[in-house]
């Protein structure tokens, strides 16, 4: 995966952040922010005319050959907006330069969000339940958001070299080869995993990277979620997940769209994990594959 060069803020975009705290705003310090692998996000300290402070966050496009910047930024407000008053912490949309006429690329500024990113939680069932509950009350809001575009490359779907169980990715893929089967269609994340999500006191404090929001089938989110968890960390984890989602919810899982979700992990997945960890966390490369195809084999059995 080829990732867009890391540039700091312009001089420009460093006005245009301080104009959107009135006449007279100083940026007063510029922090890049960890962990993103398709944007850049910066941290902005600003002191308005009266000397009151102000954080936000800033995030540029900069791969403009492959993405288009503009409807992404547009897209990430416009559900932004809507999840304002819902109870869900997402940041507050500040202002939007979809063309990148201020920034030099497409950019969106918006509030920060106290918290961090928690990859090693001291109690796991606890954080395990905060992140069933809170997907389970992302998929109860009413908002509207385009529909929910599959991120599988079937023309890449093979069975892997690695496998010991080439009968059970043959089955997989041959699933995903179906039409799948009708499923409630709900406000979905698209990317929910640890590193979207922040926590302060042992809380989900925020929940970002809202880019994808779409609508479409629950378990988009939820096996997404599972292929993150068994890639960092266990199948056990991606279990309990999936057991917790439904416990709180009252919904089963869709199996299809599980395995779908899983089935993503074949096309060189993962390839940008440690520069998304960054020093939080060193990824266990070597076991990924092992505990993928667990997750998988746990995913199939659901079919029965």
């Amino acid at each position: 995966m080829d990732l867009p060069a890391i540039t700091s803020p312009s001089k420009a975009s460093r006005a245009w952040v301080a104009a959107e705290f009135g006449p007279g705003g100083t940026v007063v310090a510029v922090t890049r922010l960890r962990g993103g692998v398709s944007s850049a996000m910066h941290l902005f300290t600003v002191d308005d005319a009266r000397g009151e402070r102000h954080r936000a966050v800033l995030r540029r496009w900069m791969d403009s050959e492959h993405v288009d910047g503009a409807e992404r930024v547009e897209r990430e407000a416009h559900v932004l907006e809507q999840l304002r008053g819902t109870g869900i912490p997402t940041p507050r949309v500040l202002a939007i330069d979809p063309a990148g006429s201020s920034c030099g690329e497409a950019a969106l500024l918006m509030s920060y969000l106290p918290g961090r990113v928690e990859l090693h939680p001291a109690d796991p069932e606890h954080w395990l339940e905060q992140l069933a509950t809170m997907l389970v009350r992302i998929h109860n809001v009413d908002v509207r958001a385009p529909a929910a575009e599959s991120w599988l490359d079937r023309d890449s779907l093979v069975v892997p070299s690695w496998t010991k169980r080439p009968e059970l990715w043959r089955d997989a893929i041959a699933l995903v080869d179906e039409e799948p089967p009708r499923d409630d269609q709900t406000l979905i994340h698209h990317d929910y995993q640890h590193f979207n999500l922040l926590w302060r006191r042992g809380r989900i404090s925020g929940v970002v990277d809202w880019v994808f929001g779409s609508t479409g089938s629950p378990t988009m989110d939820v096996g997404h979620c599972r292929l993150n968890l068994a890639v960092l960390y266990s199948p056990a984890y991606a279990r309990r997940f999936l057991d917790l989602y439904e416990r709180e919810s009252g919904r089963a899982i869709n199996p299809w769209w599980d395995v779908h979700q899983l089935l993503v992990y074949l096309p060189g997945w993962g390839e940008f994990l440690q520069r998304q960890a960054g020093p939080r966390t060193v990824v266990d490369f070597a076991g990924m594959h092992d505990r993928v195809e667990e997750t998988l084999a746990d995913a199939m059995s659901r079919l029965s």
